[in-house]
This record gives structure tokens, sequence and C-alpha cells, in this order.
């Protein structure tokens, strides 16, 4: 299956599985339909098992093989080193921006929307086996951060031993293809999860799910174009060319990304937009499609605007430390999430889980994303335009040796 198909088929099935939980919640007691209730719990919390199983490992493959690269990238030269310390300043700005937003967002959202809840009441075998779940997926989260470290550190070891890293990336790359393969079909079950998890919100909360997914699809639509200004604005203070100029250049590959939703696909125009504004070939050529490869900036901001919003909807209490350990994980993993469109949603899913946040909730406002995605993409687009420009300019104040990096990609 193709991935344009899959993207399709995970949208219109998340969709459909969503209407389909909604309206069987709704329906009048009379009609009974409170027997689905345990299974659809089951099922959705052994999907999402499943589902991390995959993903943690996943995660660590993807993140040792992309800072492996990086590292290379930053030994190259000035130009990357430069594009690189952009980037870092512009997730940190963009989760500074997501973080007031959804403050804001909140204060003046209707109480109503808060107290969602997943807890169950069931038969008892039903609830042993439900609470059996729930405790390994709360093991699962206890593995997240010593395995998000133990790459760190075996990246940094591994890059001093010249010989034995390139077996290694390799090595690691056909297990992060066989992991993404297995990924691709757990995720055809994602609409029946959906259809279980909106039944289950909705049996016992009431209508409010389509509220709630309102304020999600509007609040990180929101905040997204909102980021994507900034990027203009930096490019007016801080670019190489005229804002305008930038706009009239970028505007091809940004329709690109609107249409395909993937930060790869874009590529090849991005080259083109690249050129017409005035950046050297080699210069595009060699940056531009590491930017491309390992710029994720709308995790950064997209992502902290939904921990606010679920932790508001589970009455979760935000405290500082819990906070800046989700920052701090969603950025490091930033630079191991493929520019895929849907699947790469996954990618956060550990980190929301080692924060304390219910995956159920996660996974139910991940469906909701075909819209978000739109605007994901023209933003990561943007930032690797806008962070090639910064980077042209502070290059340009000295003598830079252009750096030949190495785009490949892990999957």
């Amino acid at each position: 299956m193709s991935e344009k198909i899959l993207s399709r088929y995970l949208s219109f099935g998340s969709a459909m599985g969503m209407v389909v939980g909604i309206a069987l919640g709704v329906l009048p007691s009379a009609w009974r339909v409170e027997w689905l209730l345990p299974y659809a719990e089951g099922f959705a919390k052994l999907w999402i098992i499943v589902l991390l199983l995959l993903a943690i490992p996943l995660v660590s493959t993807y993140l040792l093989v992309s800072l492996l690269h990086l590292l290379q990238s930053k030994a190259a030269g000035k130009l990357a080193l430069c594009g690189i310390s952009i980037h870092v300043v512009m997730l940190v700005l963009g989760a500074g921006v997501s973080i007031l937003f959804g403050v804001l967002l909140l204060r003046v959202t209707p109480p109503i929307v808060s107290g969602w809840t997943v807890t169950t009441v069931a038969p008892e075998t039903t609830f042993t086996i439900t609470q059996q779940l729930s405790l390994l997926q709360t093991w699962i989260a206890r593995l997240i951060i010593p395995f998000i470290i133990a790459t760190l550190l075996f990246a940094v070891i591994i890059n001093f031993f010249s010989s034995l890293k390139q077996n290694i990336v390799e090595h690691t790359t056909r297990i992060s293809k066989k992991l993404f393969t297995g990924l691709r079909y757990v995720f055809l079950a994602l609409p029946f999860s959906v259809a279980s998890l909106a039944l289950i919100i909705t049996m016992r909360n009431g209508a409010l799910l389509p509220g709630i997914a309102g304020v999600y699809i509007a609040g990180v639509c929101l905040v997204l174009i909102l980021f994507t200004l900034v990027q203009y604005a930096a490019v007016f203070f801080f670019g190489h060319i005229s804002v305008k100029q930038f706009f009239r250049d970028l505007l091809p590959s940004q329709w690109v990304a609107a249409s395909t939703c993937s930060s790869l696909a874009t590529l090849p125009a991005l080259l083109v937009s690249m050129k017409r504004m005035g950046v050297a070939d080699e210069v595009a050529g060699s940056a531009v499609p590491v930017f491309v490869s390992f710029f994720r900036v709308n995790l950064l901001v997209a992502n902290p605007f939904s921990f606010l919003l679920l932790s508001h909807l589970y009455n979760l209490p935000i405290e500082l430390p819990n906070v800046l350990l989700f920052l701090g994980l969603m950025m490091l993993t930033s630079f191991g999430s493929p520019g895929l469109p849907q699947t790469g949603n996954v990618y956060s899913l550990p980190v929301f889980l080692a924060a304390g946040i219910p995956l159920e909730g996660v996974v139910l406002l991940k469906a909701l994303d075909a819209i978000p995605d739109v605007f994901k993409t023209i933003l990561n687009v943007t930032e690797t335009a806008a962070v090639t420009s910064l980077t042209v300019r502070w290059a340009s104040r000295g003598e830079t040796v252009v750096p030949k990096l190495d785009p490949q990609l892990p999957v």
C-alpha cells in the first residue's frame, strides 16, 4: 500500500470511526449498547500497547541514525552548525508561542470540556483485564526515558569510532525499516481504535466530543499559522532577501506541501525556490536536504498545545518540571521524526506517555490531524526556507566552507 493510499485510508477511516463511535455513544439506553464498553476499552488499550512496543524502539533507531548524521553535519562546517543552531532557537521559540497560545485559549474555553475521563466501570473480570493492560502500559512508559538516554549516549560514543559507525547505521536502518513496516500494519486498525475510544468517551461524557474536536482542530491550526507568520518576521529582520521576495518564491513549495502533507515530498520544489531566492546551488544542494530531512519544528508548536489541552481535559496538574520534561523529550525526538503524513504522529506518543498524558486521548486527537497536517507541513517547509535564508546571511559575514552533507534517510 502506497503512502498516499494509506494516508487517505487513515484520514477517512478515522473520521468514519469517530462518527460511528459518537453515534453509538449517544444512542438511547433502550438500545443497551453498554455491553460494548468493556470490549471497546480492552481493544483500544491492547492496540495502544502494541503501538508502543513498536514505537519506542522505532523512535530509538531512527533517532540514533539521525543523530549520527547530524553529528557528521555539525563537524562538516560553519554553515551546518549555524543552521542547526538557528533551528534549535526556532524550536524553543515555537514551544513558547504554543504554550502561551494554549494557556490563553484554555482560559476562555468553557469549563464543560474539562473532566474528561476514561475510567472504566465494567464487570469484574473485564475490569481486571483492563487493569492489567493499564499496568503494562505504565511499565512501558517507564522505559521511554532510559531508551532515549541510552540512544543519545550510544550515538555520542559510536561517533568516535568511524570504522564501526557505517555498519551500525546500515544495521539500524534495516531494523528501523522493519519496525516501520510493522507499524504500518498496526495502523490499519486505527479507525477501529478511534471508534472504540469515541464510544468510551461519548458514553461517559455525553456529546462533548465534537466540541472538543472543534477546539483542538481550530487551536492547533491557529497556533501553526501564527508560528508560520513568525518565520516571515524572522526573514524580514534577519533574512538575506526581502520578505516580499521570500513569500513569492516560496509559495509554489508551500502549495506542494499543502497537497502532499509530506516535508520530504517538497524537497525538489524547495530546491527550486531556494535557487530563485539567490541561494547558491552548492549551498542549497548540501544544506537544504539535511534541513528538510531532520527539522520538524511543527512538533514543538502543535504538541505543547495538545499537551495543555489534554491536561485540561483530564484535570491533570500542569507542573513546570513535567512541562520541561515534555518539551525536552519532544525536542530530542523531533530530530528523529520522518516527514511522512499521518504515521509520523506515532513518534510523539511515547513522549506524551512519559509526561503522564493518557494515550487514549492522544490517539483520539491525533486522529483528527487531517486538516492540521496541512498546516504542519507548510510550517516545516517555511521554517526550512527561513533557516536557510538566515544561515546564508549569517555565514556570508565571513569566509564559509560549504559542507557536503549526506542527506541519506534511515527510512
